[in-house]
């Protein structure tokens, strides 16, 4: 039997609680998630948990780690793994939510949104320009830049899902203000 697996995700940016949910009946099944991997999770076999999952997003300098995680572990929760902005917690079923209420949830995704938006201005600006080349160019330049100009939307595209994605979740929210 395979003691590793891996875990599609449905997008953090979308929608966060049903990964959570679903990390939750994998634990119940005995399968621990132990990193992020490309477009998921990572997930080993051990002993089965009712747990429950939480991701926060916050880019930690070195001296910030141990003061961060220790503040979560007073509030019940433990570290589980981080990849770059992206840190995973448990805590047993009932612990209060990392985000509750609505000011804190809207900050979370503040910080989500922020490296998004670059990447959408830099995507942005590029798509433009190359499509621009592509009209006022010809022969082999035109092809070349056709050819970025359709890398770039491939890229600047998803940008754009997420962007709005996180943009309609606030919205959303501040309409429970």
């Amino acid at each position: 039997m395979a003691r590793k697996r891996y875990m599609l995700s449905e997008g953090l940016a979308f929608l966060p609680e049903k990964d959570m949910e679903k990390l939750r009946k994998k634990s119940l099944q005995g399968w621990r998630p132990k990193g992020f991997w490309l477009f998921g999770y990572k997930l080993e076999k051990g002993d089965p948990e009712d747990v429950i999952f939480s991701i926060d997003y916050r880019v930690l300098q070195q001296d910030e780690e141990d003061e961060y995680f220790a503040m979560f572990e007073s509030a019940g929760w433990t570290h589980v793994c981080s990849e770059g902005m992206f840190h995973m917690f448990k805590a047993e079923k009932g612990t209060t939510p990392i985000y509750s209420d609505v000011i804190s949830s809207m900050d979370q995704l503040d910080r989500v949104a922020d490296p998004i938006r670059a990447v959408l201005m830099f995507g942005g600006a590029l798509t433009t320009a190359l499509f621009l080349l592509t009209i006022f160019t010809y022969g082999l330049t035109r092809n070349i830049s056709r050819l970025a100009f359709m890398i770039s939307l491939a890229l600047t595209v998803p940008a754009i899902m997420t962007y709005s994605a996180i943009f309609y979740r606030k919205w959303k929210m501040g309409r429970t203000i």
